[in-house]
Parts: structure tokens; sequence; C-alpha cells
């Protein structure tokens, strides 16, 4: 199972495309990340956490906001983060190496 295999099988099926369609869509996006991010119920509940208020209508439109200014990616923090822990090794590279 690929890093995306999840996300690709769901649209596979929504689709109703067959396996060789998911092999395809997981060579091409095979150095990329998708990533499911949230969807409307997620957030009505952080807006709700947050004393917000935001309309049904508009949950939508702010996942559209959200995805256009970028705000849910890999920061410069996360890749340090991954490295350090799931590699669990000192991987830091010295000046002059």
């Amino acid at each position: 199972m690929g890093r995306n295999t999840q996300i690709l099988e769901d649209i596979i099926n929504v689709l109703h495309l067959t396996p060789e369609h998911l092999a395809h869509l997981e060579q091409h996006f095979s150095t990329r990340l998708i990533h499911d991010a949230g969807n409307v119920e997620t957030v009505a509940t952080f807006a709700r956490r947050l004393r917000l208020r935001v309309e049904t209508h508009e949950l939508g439109a702010v996942l559209d906001y959200i995805q256009e200014k970028g705000m849910a990616a890999i920061s410069l923090d996360d890749v340090e983060q991954a490295i350090n822990e799931f590699l669990g090794e000192d991987r830091f590279i010295e000046p002059g190496e």
C-alpha cells in the first residue's frame, strides 16, 4: 500500500473505475502526498470549540479558503520532526560536510 492508496481507492470507488486505474494513479502521484486534511464537519467542530459562528452553507467556502491559502501543508517543522522521530537517529549535517 502506497502513501496515497486509501484516498485514491476512495476516488476509484466513487468513479466506479478498475484496479488498473488505481495502479496508474499511484504511479502518477508516487512523488506526492495527497492528504485529506478535513471536511465540513472538521470546520464545524473547530468553529464550535473556538466559539466562532459559521453557517452550514459557509463551511465549504472555509475549506476552499484554507486550500487557496495553503494552510493545510507540510511545514519545515513537520519535516524536521518526522525525520528525527521516524528515522530515530541524528541526521544533522554539520557545516562543511
